[in-house]
This record gives structure tokens, sequence and C-alpha cells, in this order.
């Protein structure tokens, strides 16, 4: 899918938030408080009080325990929503139907099914109201640098994306085990990120390992007709979110994102196209910390294209018809994972 790059001229945009919790406050407001032309004027919360407090803390105007509220008074022009599936997949129906377009984090829909009747209602929305999945990594400062400089240099041929957090050890989102939680929470992110990439496979297969009674890696592997190739792993047995990502094309040039910091390009001496990186040379690009955090993570360039797509109807490079196929690899994975003993 085509990422659009975020306006230089921008109107100001009236954006209501539902969910103050920890992710909204660490990198979505964060993000939209830098955003040009956006302005947060309410927040929805499960309480008055937690609504109040954040509102407070990010300068929005009102506040309420209410989030359809926020669509049928008219308050706002957008939804940021960043709350559990269920709930994301209720506040998009609701909103597309009165016309308000809708930045939802992911997974934007519990299950297949809800998500394709989202999609019938995207397709239906009232005075053209959008609904943008949040999936910030393909969106990163720091991935589409990597994307432009093996741009140059073939075309791609494998993808390899390592993403393993701390959790989750028990259910979360009313899923019932921590399989479909972890397929939920980081699967989406990665499947994603390959699809856009590569797009439909024509194979996919899972395995899982256990690592002990809370914990385990789920490795995915998607294949093509053309001989192409995605290697993914997801698991919860870290400490802290890790995330790696290698691309390779077909002019051997080899591509490698760290952390969203560090990027590394190298290729074979007798690769084509001999020149910078022959031999054992490495292209090598460090971010420093203090440059751009939410634009290298992908929070606020995600954000400026939704408002972008928004504000000038331009299209919408992030659409949850482009989940459908995320949420039907992911649906196979977890059949065969389930299978095994």
């Amino acid at each position: 899918m085509l990422l659009q790059p975020p306006a230089t001229e921008t109107a100001t945009l009236r954006f209501g938030l539902v969910g103050p919790g920890e992710h909204a406050q660490e990198n979505l407001l964060p993000a939209l408080a830098g955003l040009e032309g956006a302005r947060l004027t309410a927040v929805a919360a499960r309480t008055m009080e937690a609504a109040a407090v954040a509102a407070r803390r990010w300068n929005a105007e009102g506040c309420t325990d209410d989030w359809r509220t926020l669509v049928t008074n008219g308050e706002v022009d957008a939804l940021v929503v960043a709350a559990s599936p269920a709930l994301h997949a209720e506040v998009v129906d609701h909103a597309l139907t009165h016309g308000v377009s809708v930045f939802v984090e992911k997974p934007p829909a519990p299950d297949t099914a809800t998500l394709e009747r989202l999609v019938d209602r995207e397709r239906n929305a009232a005075d053209g109201a959008i609904a943008f999945v949040g999936f910030n990594f393909p969106y990163g400062e720091s991935y589409r640098t990597l994307r432009t400089a093996l741009g140059r240099h073939g075309q791609l041929r494998g993808i390899e994306v390592r993403m393993v957090s701390s959790k989750p050890t028990s259910p979360v989102w009313g899923c019932a085990t921590v399989v479909e939680s972890l397929l939920q929470g980081l699967g989406t992110h990665v499947v994603d990120m390959a699809l856009r990439e590569m797009g439909p496979p024509e194979g996919v297969s899972a395995y899982r390992t256990v690592i002990d009674a809370r914990r385990c890696a789920i490795r995915i592997h998607l294949s093509y007709a053309d001989g192409r190739t995605a290697a993914l792993l997801i698991g919860n047995f870290s400490n802290r979110l890790e995330y790696r990502c290698e691309l390779v094309t077909d002019e051997a040039v080899v591509g490698v994102l760290d952390q969203h910091n560090s990027l590394t390009l190298g290729r074979p001496s007798d690769a084509p196209g001999a020149g910078l990186l022959d031999g054992k040379e490495t292209l090598r690009y460090d971010w420093p910390s203090r440059r751009g955090g939410y634009g290298r993570t992908g929070y606020a360039t995600a954000l400026a294209s939704f408002q972008d797509s928004v504000v000038h109807r331009r299209p919408n490079s992030s659409p949850l018809s482009a989940c459908l196929d995320v949420y039907r690899v992911l649906d196979e994975v977890r059949r065969q994972v389930e299978e095994q003993p």
C-alpha cells in the first residue's frame, strides 16, 4: 500500500480521543500534540475522573464518560480510539455511520467476521468518512529511509521481522488464550508489515515453541509462487519490546533496521551494481534518540497521513479493507498452532 506523505498546509482538525490509557498517553497523544493543524478538543474514558485527568493534561476542552456524545454532539471532526478490539469495532461502526473519520489502533476488530462487517460500513460511510488503522511500524521515518535506500537496488525478495515483548502472559481483550492474545497484539503488526511489502501469500506455515507455562514463541512463514518468502517471529519472552526487520532484494542488497534506531545496508562483492557496498563493507546510520522519536517510530507520521486523507480527501493508506488479508493469515496461523500438541 502507498504511504501518503503529510501535507505541508493543513486545516485545523478537531480530534476526540476514546481511551486515554497507557498507550495513548505514551505515544498517540504526544504525537498528536506535535501535529500541525490538529487540536485535541475532547477526551472520553470509562470514568469521568479518568477523562478529566487526561483532558487537563493534554489541554482538551471537554471530557466525558460516554464516547458517543463526541460523535452525536458534533464536538469533533475525527476520533482517535485506543482501547480493546471490541470497543474499536463499536466506535468505528458508530463514527462512520455518522460521518466522522476514525484513527483506530490495531487490532481494529476482535475477529474476521466483525472486520468484514466494518469493511462494508467503510465502503458506505456517511460524508466520505474513513477508518485508518494505526499500524505505526511501516510509517516510521527510519523504516521509510530503509525502503527508499533499498528501492534503488532491485525488487524485494525476502523479509524477516522479529517482534517480541514481555506480554501478554495471560489472556487479554476478551481472548480465550495467550496465543490468541499474542497474535492480536504482535501478530497483526508483523503480518501487516509483510503483506504491505509482499502482498497476500500463497502458503502459510506456523509453529509454536513452548517456553514455559505462560510464555511461547510463534514462527510464521509466508511463501509465494515466485519464490519470495516472509519469515516472522513473535513472542512474549522478552523483558521489553524488541523489534528487528531485515529486507533483501534481488540484487542481494540487505537492509536491517533495529529498534527503529539503527539502519545497516550491505551487499556481497559479486552482486550486480558494484559500488559503495562491496565486499565486507556496510553502511550504517544511527538516529540520535533526541531526533523526532514519534516520527521515527511512526506514530506522528501515521497520524499525519490520516489527517491528510481526512482534510484533503486523499486516498486512505491504511484502510480497514487492507486488514482483511492480515486477519485471514492470522486465522490460518491460529488454526495450525492450535492443532499442535
